[in-house]
């Protein structure tokens, strides 16, 4: 049988935005070999996948309790209780606190990583007869990094998917790769529903991973050295558009990436703005008459502003907000902003670059 422990922690990272990491630790597994005992460490840039990860292999530890005796939960210091750990106390998962200081060696066989934000040092990855295993929400060696799913929308992949890989020591996302599903990207599809679908995956894998053990561990490959590319950490600055450097897309991409964490933010006449509910509407049809980037206008068809980007196509926000004053509609803001000047002077009122 097999027992298991997990990791949670909210902390305050680059982006301003209160994230989750956990980390799973299994012991006493008994596959279909001599297999005892399996440490799952899990951590996430947003909770969902490690929430997912966490109940998809609890539900596993209850389904096949000849597989997983025990289940517990690795946390860090948290300052409000999440729903992980809320999660954990209501299925009477233990909770042990991060770092693993007293671990000995062998006391788990097996290590799970989902999203944490630690580097695994080599010490503590020999602890593990079998080793760790990471959950990476893409297709690695595409977007290793902290932010893989922003990055997947900020730069318009059409394809984005999960690697499950074995951990090295003392670096991140350059393991062996066990398994990858390749999960295509819709063109609208905004960061909290890609997250949630990668969510699922990646916890289907990682239960398979641990069904299969220790079989799952043995056909892996290195990554390519090919179409490495690296996910930084964003921070708030990311939401300012940037007109006059922006094609449409790659604002409309900026808005899909950072969708829930920050609103897209740009001045008007001295002031900042937030920009919601954005959309690309094809084909504009419209006369820009050389127009200056920036400029924005009421489209009455589609009852929403638009502004002019680099590549001269518009995109289009229901609602806007200027800092310090409610949200209101597009319509609203024509209204009060642009329906009172003069036709000569309305391609003069722009929002300009922060």
């Amino acid at each position: 049988m097999t027992s298991l422990t997990t990791v949670s922690d909210v902390s305050h990272m680059d982006m301003d935005v209160e994230y989750v990491y956990f980390e799973f630790a299994i012991k006493n597994c008994e596959i279909s070999t001599n297999v005892k005992k399996i440490l799952m460490t899990t951590i996430d840039l947003t909770y969902e996948i490690a929430l997912s990860s966490l109940r998809k292999v609890n539900e596993f530890r209850k389904k096949e309790q000849s597989v997983i005796e025990c289940l517990d939960l690795v946390t860090t210091e948290a300052k409000h209780k999440t729903d992980i750990i809320k999660y954990a106390q209501s299925e009477n998962i233990r909770t042990i606190s991060w770092p693993l200081q007293d671990l000995y060696s062998a006391e788990y066989d097996l290590g799970l990583i989902v999203a944490f934000g630690h580097l695994i040092k080599e010490d503590l990855l020999n602890k593990f007869p079998l080793g760790m295993v990471n959950v990476h929400p893409s297709l690695l060696p595409r977007w290793r990094g902290a932010a893989p799913i922003i990055h997947t929308l900020l730069h318009g992949d059409s394809i984005s998917g999960v690697t499950l890989m074995k951990i090295k020591a003392d670096i991140f996302d350059v393991g062996e790769i066990i398994s990858q599903v390749k999960v295509p990207v819709s063109s609208d599809i905004r960061l909290p529903e890609l997250t949630e679908e990668l969510s699922e995956i990646g916890a289907d894998m990682l239960v398979d991973c641990i069904r299969t053990l220790p079989m799952s561990l043995i056909n892996t490959r290195p990554q390519s050295s090919l179409g490495v590319t690296y996910a930084k950490k964003i921070n708030k600055s990311i939401s300012e558009v940037r007109w006059s450097q922006m094609t449409a897309a790659e604002v409309y991409n900026l808005y899909r990436a950072i969708y829930g964490l920050f609103p897209l933010t740009t001045k008007f006449q001295g002031k900042q703005m937030k920009l919601f509910d954005a959309f690309i509407h094809n084909p504009d049809n419209v006369e820009l008459k050389n127009k200056p980037i920036g400029t924005v206008e009421y489209c009455d068809s589609t009852k929403a502003i638009r502004i002019l980007c680099k590549d001269l196509r518009y995109i289009y926000f229901r609602s806007l907000r200027i800092v310090g004053k409610r949200q209101i509609s597009a319509l609203d803001f024509y209204n009060g902003y642009i329906k009172n000047v003069s036709l000569e002077k309305r391609d003069l009122i722009v929002f300009r670059n922060q």
